[in-house]
């Protein structure tokens, strides 16, 4: 590599490479238009005013549309010479631009009758979560450490004669956050004492002493005193919530027709490497 005449036949072989890809057009054919629209210039203008909260001067403004010039040279002489294909970036990009076409083609403002049958028809998407209003005594996996599961069957045995729940918290340990909770729903409780804990409490009994209930802090008897199930609001309390959901719906149909019809110009071929043999593989 250090011999002049070998570092010569490499320049070489590498500005004819260049030529081969860039140079081989004809150059006495006529020059492919770049036209730069009223449009193209409003917006190259806009999108400064927007960034620096004033309009470009008129150097500028001639800076920014050479700019987009040659934006638009090297992007068409790199499309030419195939440096767009097998870059993931380009792919993503210009898929990601097909996709708000699709968007485009599904915007539209949905009448009440649309509304009210996606309502309908997806009424698991908008119901409210049931609530409960509940009591617990409280057993400490730290204070109790070797004796919670005796002392959790005496409790248990002591709640089962209790006449109501009143003044229950006593026979347990004290609980930060206290020892009644009124209309928590179930993510609340999930996000209070853990999913484990929250899973069981919906399903118990109302008003009786249940339990015990694990959670990360120790055991927990549960008295619920109040449970409210869970429904459907009328479309005029979440009529945002609806047509957001019906937008994004309409948006995710359009993006498969569109695919669907644009896949359909295409033979796809998938070629599928050989399967080794796992003898082979062993033997290997």
């Amino acid at each position: 590599m250090r011999e002049p005449l070998l570092q010569f036949l490499l320049l070489g072989a590498v500005l004819f490479g260049l030529f081969g890809v860039f140079g081989n057009r004809n150059e006495t054919e006529a020059p492919a238009k770049i036209v730069i629209s009223v449009a193209r210039v409003t917006a190259i203008s806009d999108g400064f005013t927007r960034t620096w909260r004033r309009p470009p001067t008129e150097q500028e403004l001639r800076d920014l549309i050479d700019d987009y010039i040659r934006d638009e040279v090297f992007y068409r002489e790199g499309r030419e010479a195939g440096l767009d294909r097998d870059d993931v970036v380009i792919r993503r990009r210009i898929r990601q631009k097909m996709e708000f076409l699709a968007e485009g083609m599904a915007a539209e403002e949905p009448g009440e009758e649309q509304l009210a049958a996606y309502l309908t028809s997806h009424p698991e998407r908008f119901r409210t979560q049931g609530r409960l209003a509940f009591r617990h005594v409280f057993l400490s996996a730290t204070r109790r450490d070797g004796t919670l599961e005796n002392d959790a069957t005496q409790l248990a045995n002591t709640l089962a004669r209790a006449d109501s729940d009143e003044g229950a918290a006593a026979f347990g340990d004290p609980f930060l956050l206290g020892e009644e909770f009124h209309s928590l729903s179930q993510s609340d409780v999930v996000h209070t004492f853990g999913e484990e804990f929250a899973t069981q409490i919906f399903t118990v009994e109302q008003g009786r002493w249940q339990g015990p209930i694990p959670s990360g802090f120790g055991l927990h008897f549960v008295f619920i005193s109040e449970r409210t199930q869970g429904s459907v609001p009328p479309l005029d309390a979440i009529r945002p919530a609806v047509r957001k959901e019906w937008s994004n719906q309409r948006r995710l149909e359009a993006e498969q027709a569109l695919y669907r019809k644009l896949r359909n110009r295409y033979e796809i071929i998938v070629e599928v490497p050989p399967v080794k043999v796992a003898g082979s593989q062993a033997a290997q």
